[in-house]
């Protein structure tokens, strides 16, 4: 009796990953942060409390000084400008987790980093090119009589406020993508090809006689054992 064992069929490669999903999130989200940059520049420029200070004249000379020095406008404009940044970064974070958690996990995180700090940036610059003087003292007091109350340039004391655009951003994106991202696919079980077997053998059948030819079985005769 005879085995037949068939070969193994080829398996199909993996198909080749590409690169070319995750450019295009990393792309989108960027272009997302930029537009909410501009966005939250224009909104800190009118969100901000003014601080103000005052024309005065000494020795014939004009200077500007604070009218409050103890103003809590520096705060408020170092916490406004931290609200929205915060504001633009989970926003951007809920659109990338939603838009391409399955197709660009990569590159919109690495985006949401990378050009959220950008967009910060951008914001904090426009928001004082907007403002009073265009971010200048010198240019704010054009104009402004002596002894008169005007409004001093946006100016973001606390730098550090810039960074929290893409810690909430990516903070949020990872901490969605742990809680509600896509789970792992389960490994395949092998798959495992039984052989084939042979057509099955007539052990009732007489064997070979001496001259090599199969011998005929009689009625009522036991074939011999081969």
């Amino acid at each position: 009796m005879s085995i037949e064992i068939s070969a193994p069929a080829p398996r199909s490669a993996p198909p080749r990953e590409t690169w070319a999903p995750e450019a295009v999130g990393a792309l989108v989200i960027s272009a997302l942060s930029l537009v909410a940059g501009g966005i939250v520049g224009v909104a800190w420029r009118y969100l901000a409390p003014p601080v103000q200070g005052v024309i005065t004249v000494s020795d014939g000379q004009k200077a500007a000084y604070y009218e409050n020095p103890e103003t809590k406008g520096f705060v408020g404009q170092d916490g406004v400008f931290a609200v929205c940044a915060v504001v633009a970064g989970v926003l951007l974070a809920v659109a990338a987790f939603t838009w391409f958690r399955r197709r660009a996990p990569i590159g919109v995180a690495l985006a949401l980093g990378g050009a959220g700090i950008g967009a910060a940036y951008l914001a904090a610059w426009l928001g004082v090119w907007l403002g009073p003087g265009r971010g200048s003292v010198v240019a704010s007091t054009k104009g402004v009589p002596v002894n008169t109350v005007f409004d001093l340039p946006l100016k973001l004391g606390a730098t550090g406020v810039i960074w929290l655009w893409p810690a909430f951003a990516v903070g949020l994106y990872f901490l969605l993508m742990l809680v509600f991202g896509p789970s792992d696919p389960e490994p395949e079980p092998p798959q495992y090809e039984f052989p084939q077997w042979a057509d099955p053998v007539d052990l009732t059948a007489p064997g070979p006689g001496p001259d090599g030819q199969p011998q005929q079985a009689t009625p009522g005769q036991q074939p011999p054992a081969s």
